[in-house]
C-alpha cells in the first residue's frame, strides 16, 4: 500500500536487525490501510513490532543479546 515511510538508513538498519523486515513492513502497511491507523514513526513501530515478535513462542528470531565481554 506505499504507506510504510522509512529513510533508506532506517531501512539498512531495520534490515540488519532483523532480516525478516519485510514481512513486518507488509504487515504495518496493510494494518495501517485496513484499520485507518497512522504512526508519527514507522521505524520504532516496526522495533515494537519486532520485540512482540521475540516474545512468542516458535518465533523464528534468533537472540543475540549477551552480556560485555561475552562472546557469541
Amino acid at each position: 500500500y506505499e504507506n510504510v515511510l522509512l529513510g533508506a538508513d532506517e531501512y539498512a538498519s531495520l534490515k540488519t536487525e532483523y532480516p525478516g523486515i519485510d514481512s513486518l513492513i507488509e504487515q504495518l502497511s496493510a494494518y495501517m490501510k485496513s484499520e485507518g491507523r497512522t504512526y508519527a514513526d514507522h521505524a520504532a513501530t516496526l522495533r515494537l513490532w519486532m520485540e512482540r515478535e521475540k516474545g512468542k513462542a516458535g518465533s523464528k528470531i534468533p537472540d543475540y543479546t549477551h552480556k560485555e565481554g561475552e562472546s557469541l
